[in-house]
């Protein structure tokens, strides 16, 4: 059995390199992986009922394979010794035995199923050989403030307004006050404005360190960063009670041995 990324290593969920259990493993019956051409194949990272579609560049594939469960903290990943050509798009097409559909279908959120697959399948058709090597990375930690937190805790059972679907169940609402963007969240945990924050902040990722597991009500506001910092500071959360700092941690990078240029089927 090849060696396995250590999931405590990641501070967001990184899939090992071979299952614990191979009896559980799923492989694709069919896998096309061809030069992105043509209309659009958009973008998923998520399992088909029979399959996965997507079109991806080889190092979004790779990430569906080995990377965090949020793509969202996919730039946080260091991957070494890559090829120049890993930003070249495929459309990939793939599809499971249909003994294997109820199971393929009712895998959980981590898409264990559809990383071992696409693990394998990449195995097969790109010769790839990748490892992890520990290191030590940035990042931003959102902590309470001196004084504490100052959060409105959500009513339980309130109605919520329209707006863009949380990972949690809450709903953010966007607005423009005076040409800035305003963000109001309701029934929100703090793992959506974390989530939020990670987008704004790049290849650094925001770490959730406020230990609050409530629902919360909130807004936060766009403001003009300076020059020299990062857009995590566009929207200021002082006036929440909490803090964004800069740390480290420890965490692996993947490093890719042996990579081949798939020939098109």
């Amino acid at each position: 059995m090849s060696k396995a990324i250590s999931r405590s290593l990641w501070a967001v969920a990184l899939v090992t390199l071979a299952a614990a259990n191979p009896a559980k493993q799923i492989q694709f019956e069919v896998f096309s992986i061809r030069p992105a051409t043509g209309p659009l194949l958009s973008m998923s990272t998520a399992p088909s009922p029979t399959g996965f579609e997507s079109r991806l560049s080889m190092w979004q594939a790779i990430m569906v394979a080995y990377g965090p469960d949020n793509y969202v903290n996919w730039g946080s990943v260091e991957v070494l010794k890559s090829p120049s050509w890993m930003g070249d798009f495929y459309d990939i097409r793939a599809r499971v035995a249909p003994a294997d559909r109820p199971a393929w279908q009712s895998q959980g959120k981590s898409h264990d199923l559809l990383r071992a697959a696409l693990q394998a399948a990449l195995k097969d058709r790109c010769k790839l050989a990748i490892h992890e090597q520990p290191a030590k990375a940035e990042i931003f930690e959102l902590v309470a403030g001196k004084r504490g937190p100052q959060l409105k805790a959500a009513a339980a059972g309130a109605a919520l307004p329209s707006g863009v679907k949380l990972p949690s169940g809450g709903v953010m609402v966007q607005t423009v006050v005076n040409g800035r963007q305003v963000k109001t969240f309701h029934s929100a945990a703090i793992q959506d404005l974390v989530d939020f924050l990670c987008i704004m902040s790049g290849r650094t990722p925001v770490r959730d360190k406020t230990g609050l597991t409530g629902r919360y009500d909130f807004t936060i506001k766009q403001v003009e960063p300076s020059p020299d910092q990062n857009h995590v500071y566009t929207y200021p959360v002082e006036h929440l009670g909490l803090q964004v700092k800069p740390g480290t941690e420890s965490r692996p990078a993947l490093v890719i041995d042996h990579i081949e240029k798939p020939t098109p089927n």
